[in-house]
């Protein structure tokens, strides 16, 4: 049993370094802050399983009581390592969305540790506090996943509710396991009764400090990081990607429209704009859309000023950033 926690407390570490490891690299390529962000979700959830890890191999030596199943272990450390892990995926959220408003950004984090604090300082030792406790980490997620719901039915641009919408395989596995995450703690805190292993010393230390289904949505979360993060290195940000590579149009088929209508680009400029992430300078541009010269530089100035960017190679970092 022991080997089997081992190795599996192991594998999930490796995923995390590996996945946060590939989304650093993706943002010092594109300096798109999601990847930063993602990358600093992995790393503190990887610092909680190292929390664990520590607990369980500790424990191995000493002897455990049962009564101590109910117990929070460093319990403002664990506060700190998961708000390093939840804020990070409210901050993308809030860049997919475009939420600029810094309130918003920033007050679910602090709602979140008043929320532990008074938790930790008003009940005594229960199972109700353990509970309490770990169950604030899915009130965040549950408030994720409402902010999500409400901005999409909220949007009046169907550019904006179709780029959301292609995201709802992973908000569909965040509410899933979500709802697995709230199941496990239920059985385990408050239904599941620890005097059933009284004889087997190690195993409620092992099922006290954990959640799986967390543990698989970790997973999920690092999954498409590092197919987002492996999609963003694979594409080159300081030149203009191969005009005839098929991912390449696929990705600015899918972001040209959303790109546009957050810069209230025209569709003239949208057409431009597009002729720019080709590499083509304003005399091809010109060949190619059967335009004057003086036009296409007048087009190429006005959407540089809306962009708020002054090379056409940052207005390509700029698309490419999402």
């Amino acid at each position: 049993m022991e080997t089997a926690f081992y190795l599996y407390t192991i594998v999930v570490m490796l995923a995390c370094v590996a996945s946060g490891s590939v989304s650093l690299s993706a943002y010092f390529v594109s300096r798109r802050r999601s990847f930063l962000y993602a990358a600093l979700m992995l790393l503190f959830y990887f610092l909680d399983l190292v929390l664990i890890f520590q607990y369980e191999y500790l424990g191995q030596n000493v002897e455990y009581s049962i009564t101590q199943f109910y117990t929070i272990d460093h319990p403002q450390l664990k506060m700190l390592l998961a708000l390093g892990t939840l804020e990070p995926m409210w901050l993308i959220l809030c860049d997919f969305v475009n939420e600029k408003r810094r309130a918003w950004r920033i007050v679910p984090a602090v709602v979140f540790v008043v929320a532990t604090e008074i938790v930790l300082w008003a009940l005594p030792v229960s199972e109700f506090r353990q509970w309490l406790f770990y169950t604030l980490r899915q009130g965040f997620l549950i408030w994720c996943i409402a902010y999500a719901v409400y901005r999409y039915s909220t949007s009046q641009s169907e550019v904006e509710r179709a780029r959301m919408r292609r995201q709802e395989p992973v908000l569909l596995v965040t509410a899933v396991l979500c709802l697995c995450i709230l199941i496990e703690d239920v059985a385990m805190i408050l239904v599941f009764d620890s005097s059933f292993f009284a004889q087997e010393a190690l195993l409620p230390l092992y099922i006290s400090e954990r959640n799986f289904s967390e543990n698989i949505l970790l997973l999920a979360f690092a999954f498409f990081t590092l197919r987002a993060a492996a999609d963003t290195l694979r594409l080159r940000f300081k030149e203009p990607p191969a005009v005839d590579a098929p991912d390449t149009q696929a990705y600015v088929d899918e972001l040209l429209p959303a790109f546009c209508e957050r810069y209230n680009l025209t569709a003239r400029e949208r057409v431009i704009v597009e002729q720019v992430l080709q590499g083509k300078d304003n005399q091809n541009i010109a060949s190619s859309l059967q335009l004057a010269l003086g036009t296409v530089k007048a087009h190429v100035h006005n959407i540089l000023k809306k962009t708020g960017v002054s090379t056409r190679q940052e207005l390509t970092q700029l698309f490419w950033k999402g």
